[in-house]
This record gives C-alpha cells, structure tokens and sequence, in this order.
C-alpha cells in the first residue's frame, strides 16, 4: 500500500480509523512522544526556493513517533474540559468535540462526514497579529521554515508550525506567511478547523515555484502522515499539496489536484509533483482550446521568434519570465551559463523583442513598478544600477559603487569590516547616505530577483511563453 490509496473516500475511512488508532496511543499524546522502533527511522529533505537559493537538508528525527500499543475495539477515553470525546464500538467511530464541530460517524462499513467535498479549493485566510482565530499551533518547525521572495507578496517569512494536539490527537500542522514580524496569512488545511484526517508526522519538502505561469508563485508541500489503519497501520507515508497563489497574495488550496496527482504518482518528490501539475496545466489549456502559434499575442509571437533565431540554449544556465512592467506583458529574461555571460532582459517593443543586457548574474525588480537594479560587482567593486522601464525603452535613472580605490591596499574598522568608500551618482557619500539616496528612487523592501536554481530550459520557456495569461 502506498499513498495512492489515498482516495477521498479512503481518507473518511483512515480518518476513522485514525482515531481509534489514537485511542490507543499511551496518554495519547503527541506523535513526537510515542515511543519508536525500527520501522519509524526515516529521513526529511527539503527542497525550498529562497532568492535563488536551495534549503538545508533536514535532520528528521529517527525513531519518533511509531509506538502504537494494541487496545480493545471499544475502547473509550474521555475528552478534556472542552468536552470532546471518543468512542469506538463494533464497526462505528464517533467523535465529538472541538469547537470546529467536526463529526465522523460509522455503522457497519459506512463512514460518513461533514465538511466540504473532494476538489473544492479552500482559500488562505488573512489573521493580524494577537488574533485568536487562526488555528491552533505548537512550536515552529525551524527547518522548514524561510526567507522568500513571493510574488505578489515580496520578501516574507514561510513559518511552518508543529499542530496544537492538546485538545485533538488530529490537529494538523500550520503555515503561516508572515512579514516583519506580522501575521499576512495561514494555508488553508485539508479538514474542517484544520483537523487532519491522519496523524501528523513531519514535514519533509517545501517549494516555491510558479507552476501555472500565472506571474505569481505557487507553493508545493510534501508531508509525511501515519497509516490508521490496515497492515501498514503507524507507519509513515507521504502526502502531497498544492497551494496557487493570487495577484491579491492569497493561496488556494487544490484539493482535487492533489489527489489526483498522488493517484498517479508512484514517487513523491517535489520534482516529480512540480513536473505533474505543470502537465496537468498545459492539458488544460489544450482542453480549453489552446491558441495557435497565429493566435498569440504579438509579444508572444516575438518572444518564440527570439527564442528559435536568436537564443543560444548553451550559452543559457536557463530561463525564466518576471512581471517587471506595468503593462501585462512579461520579461523574458536570459540567465548566463557563468557570471561574464550575465543575465539578459528580452522585452517587447516596437513590435519586436529588444535586448538589455545587464552586468553579471544578479539583479532584483518591482513587481509591475517599472524598475530594475542591477547589484553585482567583486573583488572590492560594487555597484547598484538602477534602471527604469519607461516609453519601451529602459534607461538607467541612477547609480551608485562602492569598494576600494585599491583594492591591493584594503583597510578595516575595528570589527573587521571593510572600509570602503561610496559615491552616488558621481558625488561621494557616506555608507548612511548611499542606502537613503538608494532608497529614493529603489524601494528594495519591495523588490524580488529570480531563482536560479528554478529556471526554465529552453523548451520549457517556449511553453511557458504560449500558456502566459
């Protein structure tokens, strides 16, 4: 068995099951303090895009959380103050509880539940900071946790939050989406108040990517939860999650999706479920009555027309498309193979793709702001060169370096740091003054780059170029 079993209706039953399974867990505490074996030694990776960057491998802890002890089939336990409690006899499983007001119910080999159906998509919900209706959580999960670029939303924290399993066994885990400090938004779970359908096990994968090529990025999460029941019951298994985001910075979670893809998957990476939503997307555009070549858009068509007669596939690392303008139309952006390749900004206009190249790797945008910054350098130079998309055309509107004059003859302050000097525009400046006259004319608390460890290869941009809405 694996998680393909894992249908809708399969879950009422594990769900079921799950709870007489915690019943007869010793004080049915938490996963993390039943006592383990050998079968419960498993690892956690994390695949997660921050700025271009890769996560740490995960330490999962080996032998947590697989102890379950053998009880009575009516075995039954009384709830705590909030009065929720379990009760199993013969074939039926009843819960009551929680102020959620979950209920399952089953007599003879029927599982009934209430809640919203299989596919429907539950929306983030936004919760300030000090509010109480947000759902229960434990302790943060620090190595699934990151700094990330999300689009629309800009630089935030994706906090993942152990489940509060004080008052229910059943409690899933949480995520947040927070931002200096505050509270913008949870994922929405997969149960009604977010009371899962399984024991929750760990988290082993989080991925940012934008997989409709929508302009706004999506997140793919892989967890681990315990069989309830049958021969592999209390043992691990994984279970998969789509969540698209929005132009308005909300996500929605994609429960029908979800399933399908875990039905039809035989491995859960964050690869393989990336690849499959992708596919899944581009079926439904053919569906829908996918345009022709003819049918696109004029920038569509000069993009493709870049991309076959101009482009150097192996001079690329890859590809990828930013929402820098404020007119809709994406930038094409050309990811150099090293960093004397750079990175060059394909843009339309006048009827035709146009070229910018920039210097090195590195550069960040506003989202539909009109302005780019390009900040590189090495070797004790530095610049900040910012740029302004404005009538077709980008022109540079500032600029400022900073470094050392020599840099065989570098100086350093009394906690080691370089001393450099700054000047900007031509004029020098202190370290102070630089950041506020950046600060003019570049917000770089609203800029986002690309990543570099998720670009497109050249047949995927191309796909990506006609399914762009």
């Amino acid at each position: 068995m694996n998680h393909r079993v894992k249908t809708y209706w399969g879950r009422l039953v594990y769900r079921s099951a799950g709870i007489l399974a915690c019943v007869a867990l010793t004080g049915c505490g938490t996963v993390g303090d039943a006592p383990g074996d050998d079968t419960s030694q498993y690892y956690g990776g994390v695949e997660a895009r921050d700025m271009g960057q890769t996560g740490t491998q995960g330490d999962g802890e080996p032998g947590t959380g697989n102890g379950f002890q053998g009880a009575e089939s009516g075995a039954q336990t009384q709830g705590t103050e909030s009065g929720a409690q379990i009760q199993g006899a013969g074939s039926g499983v009843q819960t009551q509880g929680t102020e959620s007001g979950a209920q399952i119910q089953g007599a003879g080999s029927g599982v009934q539940t209430q809640g919203t159906e299989a596919g429907s998509g539950d929306q983030s919900q936004g919760i300030g900071p000090g509010q109480e209706d947000g759902y229960p959580r434990g302790n943060k999960i620090e190595n699934q946790s990151f700094q990330v670029e999300l689009r629309p939303l800009g630089q935030v924290t994706f906090a993942s939050y152990k489940p509060d399993t004080s008052e229910n066994p059943l409690a899933d885990v949480v995520f947040l989406i927070e931002k200096e400090g505050e509270i913008l938004l949870q994922l929405p779970g997969t149960g009604e108040g977010n009371i899962g359908y399984e024991l929750f096990a760990q988290v082993d994968a989080v991925s940012f990517v934008d997989y409709n090529n929508d302009g706004y990025d999506d997140i793919i999460i892989i967890l681990q939860y315990y069989f309830g029941a049958g021969p592999q019951a209390g043992q691990p298994h994984s279970v998969l999650r789509y969540y698209t985001g929005s132009a308005q910075g909300s996500f929605l979670y994609e429960a029908q999706m979800s399933d399908d893809a875990m039905m039809a998957l035989t491995e859960l990476t964050v690869k393989t479920a990336k690849d499959f939503i992708m596919v899944k997307s581009s079926d439904t555009a053919e569906d829908g009555g996918q345009a022709t070549e003819n049918d696109l858009e004029l920038w569509q068509q000069a993009y493709l027309t870049y991309l076959e007669t101009e482009s150097h596939e192996d001079e690329q690392q890859g590809y990828t498309l930013i929402g820098m303008s404020s007119d809709g139309i994406p930038q094409l952006v050309e990811v150099g193979a090293d960093e004397a390749t750079g990175c060059r900004i394909v843009f339309y206009s006048g009827g035709k793709a146009q070229v910018f190249q920039l210097n090195r790797l590195y550069f960040s945008y506003i989202p539909s702001g009109n302005l780019l910054c390009n900040s590189e350098g090495n070797m004790d130079y530095y610049y900040d060169l910012v740029y302004k998309y404005s009538n077709g055309e980008i022109e540079r509107i500032a600029e400022g370096w900073y470094g050392a004059e020599d840099n065989s003859q570098v100086e350093y302050d009394e906690n080691g740091d370089p001393i450099y000097l700054y000047k900007w525009n031509g004029v020098e400046v202190d370290k102070e003054q630089y950041g506020q006259e950046l600060g003019k004319v570049y917000d770089v608390f609203q800029a986002v780059s690309y990543s570099y460890d998720n670009l497109y290869s050249l047949q995927e941009v191309k796909e990506a170029v006609k399914g762009y809405r």
